[in-house]
Order: structure tokens, then C-alpha cells, then sequence
């Protein structure tokens, strides 16, 4: 048997194991006190915490361990609690609001979730209503609104469902603080949430919010009595059998909520670019103009869904070729090759016109499935309105001295760019089929035209989606983003932790788009680059390029062209005007960016990789 001292020190090296590491760290207020934070390092994002009255960092400990490794927390400890000190002699919910947010701005957090128990969740709304535009999120934990809650919602016992070990353990956690206090700053503290109203800030904020509140084992009351304004983007959670002391009671379940909220809120976060607010205020690239193909009046009058591709020393281009418009019999497949990018063959057709069959086909790009295999994707179908007929099928035309006849790849599908490799080999694409349901083609790797299929859920808010992109984010799952056509003017994202076997049902993302086909490239940096029109007017201009890290939020973004452009040829609908479905290509030290003008000419646009604003 082991001796009792030896015990002791195997329990302490235990619960010294099992507390959350932090990094702890401290700032200067103008008037001499020290404010102290608690940093447990992560990828992020970021998770400000506020203790509640008379309780130190570590009554979150037992919430963290069960927080995603992923969050990058920040415990800020309140003035006269733990390592913040000294007390102050007249404390006031915004000397508390201010000393946490002084913590934020010396962390140089521009984007932060808040939350906070008792006191601190009274500040969480606080913060929420100072920093709107900072705050992703704000969850806090038994906030009252204001000082009457307790009586309203609960009775005037405010009942405890705390067990012998719980009241033991926040009495232990309370003297902490407390030991370090005079009557007159207990009493003074004791105060501050008394001269406090949230309820104004609740009513007018736009920051999400998670309420998350105990039941008491009581029947719950309703969000009146709570002071809580009913508003969409504030939620309300009941943590069963709790009551105000959350985090001792119900740690899992406090971190569980909070986890989700976050992820939510995660799914959505896409563009990080708080000077897009003004498009004309972007930074601009000043890329080579380098045209392709230029429309004739009449006979090739229409010129789109341009791609592009590299193979066997040149560039290679196609795109579809109509006489006036989009969507007539007879619309074909063009294409075009240049060496240098610059100077460019002239045009020859691909796959020809068959008009007097009733039938168009749609360029899909160039799948390059080995060094030596390019493959031209072309869909065909019958001249229907408004889209696809049910003859829809997706063929490939092998390129050997000359296009061979087409194979078909898959039917009743059209794509929206060329497949991408995952794992184990295997290719993924995303099609449409002809009634516009949206699904996830895998395979494609014993045979060009093997394919499984996995569907994407239809949004919960009805988003029509169209035109899905899909690409390997920098953890290796797999995201697919989707253009919305009920005109929300934002972009919808999927996300697959399995390599695309099942996908989470898309949500709006916060990324402005006009309705608009764009795609995404990694680049050989490692960065993510995205050619968009990011103009939630709905007019395709500008064009833009936008640039992440990760691959999920796209953090810089810069001009490729923005000047208003003129039609040359008449029968046009006013939606032609603008920079169209661009494509992206890294070579030799430049990005390449080809896309349709007014839907008339295929421009290509070259870019020095050291003109890109990444830092």
C-alpha cells in the first residue's frame, strides 16, 4: 500500500494534469490596476471569459476541459478577483466592460466570442453592445437582464439545486476571493449589478446570442419574466435540474452549448474583410488584360463559361459560343491555346453546333486526369427553358492530336468545374441535374465515367442554391459552396468530415456575392485564392479576388477589375453587362484568371504571385 504522503502527491499531479495550461499574461489600466488574463493557446477562434462575483479564472476549469482544443480561450479576471488588482473602491459595470476589452485590444483580437456567469454574463451583454462588430458571438450564463430576474423569474429563494459537494465547492471558490477582501469592497462589488439594464442592449444588438440559463428543476419561465427580448438571433437554453451556478453544477453541459453555438455561427463566418463594406475603397491588382476571344456580331455574339487549363507546355481554353444569347439551339464549344499565355491561337470549335436537332451543349472545363490525359468536359441537352432538358448528360472529349469522339461521363449531370483529387486516387465534382437538384459526384478513377453519388440536404431556410464549387480545406476535410438564386446575395457552404460521403446541410455564410459563378484555388503557397463578384447589388462588377489562409475565411480581398463595361451587339439582357465566371490558374509565377466580358469576349487576366496582398 502505497504511503499517504505518496498519495497525496500522485492527487496533486493529477488535478495538475487535468487543469486547463494557460499562458498568463497581464495589462495596465490609466488609473495603476492590473488587469489578469488567462490565455489556453489554440488555432482559435477566439473565447473571452469573465468570471462571476467573487470567483478567479478557474471556476471555468472544469468547463474548459470539455471546450474543442480547437478554441483559443481567454479568461480575464475581474478587478479585485484572483490576480486583477486592487480592488476598486467605486466599480461600475463599465470600468469592469472596459478593463476586459482593454485585455482584448492589448491581444490584438478583432473578431472574439464573449461569455461569462453571473456578473459576467451581465458584461458579456455589455460587450456585445459596445463591440457589435468584433463580437461573433455572446453567450451568457445566468446574465441578468436586470436585478429584479431573480425575484420575477424565480421567487425570492432563487432555489439551489446544488448538492452538498457543489456548495462545497463554490464556497471554497468564493473565499478565494473573498479572504482578499474588505467588508467595504465586498459590499462595494456587491453593488454594481444592481445599477445595471441590459435589456436595452439586447433589444437593438445584432450580435448572436446564447442565453443559457438553469431551470432550478422548476417550470421554466417565459422570456418576459427573463427580461429577454424575442428576437431571431438570440437563443435561450435551459440546462435541466441547474440552477445559477452553472459551471459547478453542469460544466459539460455549459461547454456543450457553447461549442454548438460557436460552430453555428463557425459554419457561416466566410469573409473577414471589414473594408469590403466599401467596394470602390479595396485595394486594386492592376493585372495584364489579355484578350482571347473577341465575339462577331450575329455569328459568335455570345461567349461563356470560360476555362482553362495547362497542359503539355500550353494553356488551353474553352468556352461555349452562341450567335445573340445563352440557352439557343446550336450554342457550341470553342477553344484556344497559347504557349506563352499572352499570344493566343486562333479559336477552332470543339464540339460543334446542333441546331437543327434542338440541341446546345455548355463548355465544363478541362479534367486533366493524368500528365499525359486531358479530357474536355462538355454537357448537352435539349433547347428547353428555364434551364435543362431531360436529356441532360455530361460527355468528355479525350484530346490525341485532335478532340476524339465523346465518351459520355455521366448522365442527367451537368458540372460546374472540372473534377478535383481526394483521397485514395479518386476524383470529386459537383453536379446539377435537369430539374437543378444538387448532389456530389466521387469516383472517376477506374473509369472516367465511374461515379457514385451523395447528396447535399436542401437548406433549412429554403435557399435555392445553384452552381456548386467544391475544394480540400487545409485540414484536409472537404467544404462545397453554393451560389444562392432567391437572392439573398450571400454564399451558402456545405461541409464533409468523412471525404464526402455525407455533407452538412448548407448554411448563408456572411460572403456578399452577386448571384454569380466563382471558384476557389489553392495555391502553391498553401493559400486559397477566390475569383467572386462580390457585389451584393447583384451587378456583376466589380470582379475581385479574395484570399485565405485556411481555406474557410478569406481575410484579404483586392480589385481585378471594377470599370462599367458597354455591350457591343444588341439582344441583350441588362444581367450580360459585367465580368463572368472567372477561373484560376497558377503558372510560372503568375495567376491567371480567365473569364467572360458582358458575356461577348474571353479575357484573361495575368497577375505576378508577389502582387498578391498576402502578408
Amino acid at each position: 500500500m502505497l504511503p499517504l504522503t505518496r498519495i497525496s502527491a500522485l492527487l496533486v499531479c493529477a488535478l495538475a494534469q487535468a487543469a486547463p495550461i494557460y499562458r498568463h499574461g497581464t495589462v495596465k489600466r490609466p488609473d495603476g490596476a492590473t488587469i489578469a488574463y488567462y490565455v489556453r493557446e489554440a488555432a482559435g477562434p477566439n473565447l473571452v471569459l469573465i468570471p462571476g462575483s467573487f470567483n478567479d479564472h478557474r471556476v471555468f476549469d472544469r468547463m474548459l476541459e470539455q471546450l474543442p482544443a480547437h478554441l483559443r480561450v481567454i479568461v480575464v479576471e475581474l478587478r479585485g478577483h484572483g490576480a486583477s488588482q486592487p480592488a476598486a473602491a467605486a466599480p461600475s459595470m463599465a470600468m469592469f466592460a472596459d478593463d476586459v476589452l482593454h485585455v482584448v485590444d492589448a491581444l490584438g483580437l478583432r473578431r472574439f466570442y464573449v461569455g461569462g456567469h453571473s456578473i459576467g454574463g451581465m458584461l458579456t451583454v455589455e460587450i456585445a453592445g459596445r463591440r457589435p462588430r468584433q463580437v461573433a458571438g455572446a453567450i451568457p450564463m445566468e446574465g441578468w437582464t436586470h436585478h429584479l430576474v431573480s425575484p420575477e423569474a424565480f421567487g425570492t429563494g432563487n432555489a439551489s439545486t446544488m448538492t452538498a459537494e457543489h456548495q462545497r465547492i463554490n464556497q471554497e471558490q468564493r473565499e478565494r476571493v473573498l479572504s482578499k477582501l474588505t467588508p467595504a469592497e465586498r459590499t462595494a462589488f456587491a453593488s454594481v449589478w444592481r445599477q445595471w439594464d441590459g435589456h436595452a442592449i439586447l433589444a437593438s444588438t445584432p450580435v448572436p446570442i446564447l442565453e443559457l440559463w438553469g431551470d432550478r428543476g422548476r417550470p421554466r419561465p417565459s422570456l418576459a419574466k427573463l427580461r429577454i427580448p424575442a428576437r431571431d438571433h438570440i437563443e435561450l437554453a435551459w440546462i435541466a435540474g441547474s440552477s445559477h451556478s452553472l459551471l459547478i453544477e453542469a460544466p459539460g453541459e455549459v461547454a456543450r452549448h457553447t461549442a454548438q453555438f460557436i460552430e453555428r455561427i463557425e459554419a457561416s463566418h466566410m469573409f473577414d474583410v471589414p473594408e469590403a463594406s466599401d467596394l470602390a475603397k479595396l485595394p486594386r491588382l492592376e493585372p495584364q488584360v489579355i484578350p482571347i476571344y473577341r465575339g462577331v456580331e450575329g455569328v459568335t455574339g455570345f461567349n461563356m463559361h470560360p476555362y482553362l487549363v495547362e497542359f503539355q507546355g500550353k494553356l488551353w481554353a474553352m468556352w461555349s459560343s452562341n450567335r445573340i444569347r445563352d440557352l439557343q439551339a446550336g450554342q457550341y464549344v470553342r477553344y484556344a491555346t497559347s504557349a506563352d499565355g499572352v499570344n493566343w491561337s486562333e479559336s477552332a470549335i470543339l464540339s460543334p453546333p446542333e441546331e437543327k436537332e434542338n440541341l446546345r451543349t455548355f463548355a465544363r472545363g478541362f479534367w486533366l486526369r493524368s500528365p499525359n490525359e486531358l479530357i474536355a468536359l462538355v454537357a448537352r441537352d435539349e433547347a428547353v427553358r428555364p434551364l435543362f432538358g431531360p436529356g441532360l448528360t455530361l460527355r468528355g472529349f479525350r484530346w490525341n492530336d485532335g478532340w476524339q469522339t465523346p465518351v459520355t461521363i455521366a448522365k442527367d449531370t451537368i458540372n460546374n468545374f472540372s473534377p478535383i483529387p481526394v483521397a485514395d486516387g479518386e476524383w470529386m465534382m459537383t453536379r446539377r441535374d435537369h430539374k437543378m437538384r444538387i448532389g456530389i459526384l466521387t469516383g472517376g478513377k477506374t473509369s472516367p465515367s465511374d461515379w457514385r453519388l451523395s447528396e447535399v440536404a436542401v437548406p433549412a431556410d429554403g435557399a435555392k442554391l445553384d452552381e456548386p464549387t467544391v475544394w480540400t480545406l487545409a485540414d484536409g476535410s472537404l467544404t462545397a459552396v453554393f451560389r444562392d438564386g432567391r437572392k439573398s446575395r450571400r454564399l451558402y457552404r456545405s461541409f464533409s468530415p468523412d471525404g464526402g460521403k455525407s455533407w452538412t446541410a448548407p448554411v448563408k455564410t456572411d460572403f456578399p456575392d452577386a448571384m454569380a459563378k466563382f471558384n476557389v484555388l489553392r495555391l502553391s503557397n498553401g493559400w486559397y485564392a477566390m475569383a467572386s463578384n462580390p457585389n451584393p447589388s447583384g451587378v456583376r462588377i466589380p470582379l475581385c479576388l479574395s484570399l485565405s489562409r485556411d481555406g474557410k475565411v478569406f481575410t484579404r480581398m483586392a480589385v481585378l477589375r471594377d470599370a462599367r463595361t458597354i455591350y457591343r451587339y444588341a439582344g441583350k439582357d441588362p444581367g450580360y453587362a459585367g465580368y463572368h465566371y472567372p477561373q484560376l490558374l497558377e503558372r510560372g509565377g503568375f495567376l491567371y484568371v480567365i473569364h467572360a466580358e458582358n458575356m461577348e469576349d474571353i479575357v484573361l487576366l495575368r497577375i505576378p504571385l508577389e502582387k498578391l496582398p498576402m502578408p
